[in-house]
């Protein structure tokens, strides 16, 4: 998950990078964000990796409390699996077709998988509590 993140930030860096070359946007806009405006490819990608540290830290500190809690199972690691796969795949879509129905069911799914992951998390703590 963190490198999916980490190749967002990237792309869109030479994004930007790429744009300000060709003429497509001032360099004068990522000053503060307003003087102008970017290309909506530009704001399509700098909304998806906003998104990337929206839910997607939740999901850091799900797998750290799994490992403190020693409740990592296969279960839970199957969890985290998909919840990847998800993410990557809701990135495909964002940034591809943008079908907002695909990706709006692609966000929801990866949402209630990492609901699952925390009520793992919670099971494991509460028979080990009992």
């Amino acid at each position: 998950m963190f490198f999916l993140s980490f190749a967002m930030v990237l792309y869109l860096g030479v994004s930007r990078y790429r744009a300000v070359r060709r003429g497509d946007v001032s360099i004068k806009f990522y000053r503060l964000f307003a003087d102008g405006q970017q290309p909506e490819r530009l704001q399509l990608i700098s909304r998806h990796v906003q998104n990337h540290f929206e839910v997607p830290p939740l999901f850091f500190l799900v797998l750290l409390f799994t490992h403190v809690a020693g409740a990592v199972t296969a279960f839970a690691v199957g969890l985290a699996w998909l919840y990847f796969l998800l993410r990557c795949l809701h990135s495909y879509i964002h940034l591809g077709s943008n079908n907002v129905s695909r990706r709006f069911f692609t966000y929801a799914a990866s949402g209630f998988i990492l609901a699952g992951l925390w009520l793992s998390v919670l099971g494991s703590l509460l028979r080990s509590a009992a």
